[in-house]
């Protein structure tokens, strides 16, 4: 379909609607000022081609005064018009009203009512406009100007006809009509006003609530951003703060052993027993530096260094580590006569974990017991390591959350709650599991099972219990 538009008819309508609408007056006043603006400027155009008309309906005898005064209010149009789009909103409205009823008061008093009827409305609607564009005030002081230049011009028809009385009543009723309907414009153009300018106040009213209440609400979510950044920094200081005091506890264990080893060694003259110790403590401080790396694993998730190894053996090769840990008080048995296969796991970790459980079993065992250690098969596919005490137990509320991490129910400075947590992460990410069966008064058992991986080629391995 053919574009029936010019190519540049679109911008020369948008650029002609951007100069219209571009009047330099307060954003407020912007809707009245184009208001005023289309008036005058129909009012100008209006003048005096409605002029021109009557001169040609005429043949050209028209009044000189009429020619005179249409004129001057075509020049006082253009000129308001000019103002107006100079920024002079004020000026150009208050010159429309007054010049409008100058040039009506002179009509009126020459020519009187009758002749000015035809007109009446399209002279008196201007002069409401431009009332209602300023104030209240103006638009009455209008109103009263208009009833009074109305009758002033049925003074002059009377006047004219004071050999007719029987037209003089006909001249007030018309007179009243018009202050009547010039009355009533004013009213329902006045009333309209009011309604709406106090929708705009209530509206404006509203806004301002809303804005407090906006502003009210970001205040307290800004307090609550901070409060909650204060929580979660004191949440932050405090797992720092267990984190060190965990790592302190679980090295305090180890350095026990480092310690025991050297006290064993500098009381002995043995060559055999002094490499025995040097030997020991070694081994405690090799696994003082995966303390640290099984914390890591439990914040960052990191991978562990998995080997297959037989976790018989392994904890055969802790037997002198174990032994140091308890006291003459409490007998180390060891059950690792069956070998069910291998394990998937970090060794090193493994070794951790053992340790942790039999620290906490001699905690658990101030008066002396039995702690047993024993491998055994579950099933075809799953090996179980068995760690059982004869302390003082758990209760079903504590054994129910052992595993959580933060959970201890050590003195404060004496234990964080993450050692067996982190046993049981690390046991879960290798598939396995932690079962735990404690009775008050009759000791706990920590069952730690994992998926074998192979079965084994050697047979059975001597057991221990010394």
């Amino acid at each position: 379909m053919p574009d029936l538009h010019p190519p540049g008819s679109s911008v020369t309508a948008g650029t002609l609607r951007g100069w219209w609408q571009a009047i330099p007056v307060d954003p407020a006043q912007l809707r009245n000022a184009t208001m005023l603006q289309a008036v005058l400027a129909f009012s100008g155009l209006y003048q005096p081609l409605s002029t021109a008309q009557g001169w040609w309906r005429m043949g050209g005898a028209i009044d000189s005064l009429a020619l005179a005064l249409a004129g001057a209010n075509t020049v006082l149009l253009w000129t308001w018009f000019v103002l107006l789009r100079r920024g002079a909103f004020t000026w150009a409205a208050s010159g429309f009203v007054a010049s409008s009823l100058l040039l009506l008061t002179v009509g009126y008093l020459h020519w009187g009512l009758a002749l000015q009827q035809p007109q009446q409305l399209l002279q008196l609607v201007p002069v409401l406009i431009g009332g209602v564009l300023l104030s209240r005030p103006v638009l009455w002081g209008a109103v009263a100007w208009l009833a009074a230049l109305v009758a002033i011009g049925a003074w002059q028809d009377a006047s004219q006809q004071l050999f007719r009385p029987l037209a003089i009543p006909a001249i007030a009723t018309t007179a009243i009509s018009a202050v009547v309907g010039i009355v009533l414009v004013a009213f329902v153009i006045d009333q309209a006003l009011v309604a709406l300018r106090t929708s705009l106040a209530l509206a404006r009213k509203r806004s301002n609530d809303l804005a407090r209440s906006r502003d009210r609400l970001q205040l307290e979510m800004q307090e609550r951003e901070r409060q909650r950044d204060q929580l979660v920094h004191a949440q932050k200081l405090e797992a720092v703060g267990r984190l060190a005091s965990g790592v302190a506890h679980d090295f305090n264990h180890l350095l026990s052993l480092v310690l025991g080893y050297a006290a064993r060694g500098r009381s002995s003259d043995d060559p055999a027993q002094l490499k025995a110790a040097l030997q020991g403590a070694e081994s405690a401080a090799r696994r003082a530096t995966a303390v640290s790396r099984r914390l890591l694993d439990f914040s960052r998730q990191e991978v562990t260094r998995l080997e297959s190894f037989d976790p018989g053996d392994a904890i055969a090769d802790m037997q002198p580590m174990l032994r140091q840990i308890f006291p003459p008080d409490i007998q180390l048995v060891l059950r690792l006569s069956d070998a069910p296969g291998l394990i998937h796991f970090d060794h090193a970790q493994l070794e951790l974990i053992l340790l942790g459980i039999a620290t906490n079993a001699a905690q658990a065992m101030p008066g002396g017991g039995r702690f047993t250690l024993s491998v055994s098969p579950r099933g075809t596919d799953q090996l179980e390591i068995a760690a059982s005490d004869t302390g003082h137990g758990m209760d079903e509320a504590t054994r129910a959350r052992c595993l959580d991490p933060f959970f201890t129910t050590k003195p404060s400075g004496q234990g964080t709650g993450l050692g067996l947590a982190v046993a049981s992460n690390l046991v879960q990410a290798a598939g396995g599991s932690i079962e735990v069966d404690s009775t008050p008064g009759q000791g706990s058992t920590f069952r730690i099972v994992l998926p074998l991986l192979a079965r084994p080629i050697g047979t059975a391995r001597q057991a221990a219990a010394p």
